[in-house]
């Protein structure tokens, strides 16, 4: 799912369900605070993480989470990415499941790819997800009730 699709689905679903987006989002970031987030985690994050959080700040979402860019947020992805920092291995934690189970992206040479990876902490591992993207993932996760 490209972005434009994705802005088409929230759209509908909010008309559907107006109440599912009641809680406000984190605040949307600007490109600086993008490109600091990359510095401190040392990759740079997929265009669809960058587009998504540039639209829609992050933090709740649906019945979802994305880590965003607000400083003092409990959802910050740095901050989060740095508190769980022993089960990153090469990953960027981008979501969680509040069961103590991860969803993120997996960094090569210094990029993350798009496709969304699940940490699962009973085995503690890192697993393939069909998720192609942060839309496609989210498209079941927050949609999903």
């Amino acid at each position: 799912m490209d972005f434009e699709a994705f802005k088409r689905l929230v759209e509908k679903r909010r008309n559907e369900h107006p109440v599912w987006f009641g809680i406000d989002p984190d605040e949307t970031p600007d490109e600086v605070a993008l490109i600091e987030a990359e510095v401190k985690l040392g990759a740079n994050l997929p265009t669809d993480y960058k587009k998504f959080i540039l639209e829609y700040g992050g933090g709740y979402f649906v019945f979802s989470n994305v880590f965003s860019l607000e400083g003092g947020s409990d959802w910050h992805l740095v901050d989060q990415n740095y508190k769980y920092g022993a089960i990153r291995d090469g990953h960027v934690l981008v979501s969680e499941n509040g069961s103590g189970d991860f969803y993120g992206f997996k960094i090569v040479d210094g990029v993350c790819e798009p496709k969304i990876y699940f940490y699962d902490h009973a085995v503690e591992l890192w697993q393939e997800t069909p998720y192609n993207s942060l839309y496609d993932y989210l498209e079941v996760a927050a949609f999903s009730n």
